[in-house]
């Protein structure tokens, strides 16, 4: 049994419940894929709660002109972007998959992806006569070659009554630097109704390679200590889709004590003009139990009129497991933009 099969055959009566801000609820909606090797990879995840996841023969339609004779869909990421998202102007700067594979009955379309140097972000879709309610998940997720570790989240939407358009965010975690290829499998098993547990199962194989847009890196190395918690804002990297702020944590040994999970989010981001960014977190690694962290969170392109941006981060303790949880707000960071 999957291990969102198992949250989904949780008896709730049995659980004491926790009281949790909006942006905790959100966050317990995101999910970590399992790590490779001897790292750690965390997502934000309210309550500390980490999920860990890790015949019939498939037509593939992966050269574009064929894959355009069957569509499913166009332009699937507008079902998702509002002018705040970091990914405004996906369309612009994607890289065209056009890859089409269908397997008993079900089709899956990947439309498009867009690699910032940190993060990929795919957009699909699923064409099926089977309702799979209105938000399903898929049982499997994305892998990329070389990655020790991996922080996903994404959504799928009903649209249609036998479609469905979803869109996954991925950041691998890699030991050394970042390749500027990025080569990506998906073999996404199965699709399941979240209401129903019904699931529509298949022989889909995926694989693509993504670009990295152009990145201009800006250093920063500025930082604040509060609660036991350091955060050093180490750098910036803009392209033309996105900003990413890269950003480390330090913890006192002894409040781990008290406190097992202590994980740090940027909350808010401003500029001198007034402008507030949408933050999105990408997780990020630690390689000894939790002393220090390697985050990045992602914004959209910033004003290139804007001298300043304000940061504000904010420190999660937690007990793990619903077992408790404190948030603690920072002193801002601010720093000049070149």
């Amino acid at each position: 049994m999957n291990d969102y099969k198992k949250l989904v055959d949780i008896n709730i009566d049995e659980i004491e419940p926790v009281e949790v801000s909006e942006f905790e609820k959100k966050r317990v909606k995101q999910y970590v894929l399992g790590t490779k090797k001897k790292i750690k990879a965390y997502k934000y995840i309210a309550v500390a709660v980490t999920i860990t996841i890790g015949a019939t023969i498939a037509t593939s339609f992966a050269v574009p002109s064929l894959a355009s004779q069957i569509p499913i869909i166009n332009n699937i990421m507008g079902y998702f972007i509002d002018e705040n998202s970091y990914n405004s102007n996906f369309a612009e700067v994607a890289t065209d998959i056009s890859q089409v594979q269908s397997s008993n009955g079900v089709s899956v379309m990947i439309e498009d992806a867009v690699y910032d140097g940190s993060s990929i972000t795919v957009s699909y879709a699923i064409e099926t006569n089977k309702d799979l309610g209105t938000n399903p998940y898929m049982s499997a997720s994305f892998d990329v070659k070389g990655a020790e570790g991996m922080g996903a989240t994404g959504t799928i939407e009903k649209v249609r009554e036998t479609t469905y358009v979803g869109t996954e965010k991925i950041t691998p975690h890699f030991n050394g630097n970042k390749p500027d290829n990025i080569e990506i499998s998906w073999e996404p098993e199965a699709f399941v109704n979240m209401e129903t547990n019904e699931s529509v199962t298949g022989d889909w194989h995926f694989a693509f390679e993504v670009q990295s847009l152009e990145n201009k890196k800006e250093v920063v190395n500025q930082s604040v200590t509060d609660h036991g918690v350091s955060v050093v804002i180490s750098s910036y990297e803009t392209n033309d889709l996105s900003t990413v702020i890269q950003y480390e944590q330090f913890v006192d040994e002894h409040i781990l004590d008290e406190w097992p999970e202590v994980t740090v989010e940027i909350k808010n981001v401003q500029d001198n003009l007034g402008n507030s960014y949408s933050v999105d977190g990408n997780g990020g690694t630690s390689r000894d139990n939790g002393l220090s962290f390697e985050w990045s969170s992602t914004i959209k392109s910033i004003d290139p009129n804007a001298k300043t941006l304000t940061i504000v981060p904010v420190i999660y303790f937690s007990l793990g497991s619903g077992k408790g949880l404190e948030t603690k707000e920072m002193d801002p960071i601010r720093i000049d933009l070149k």
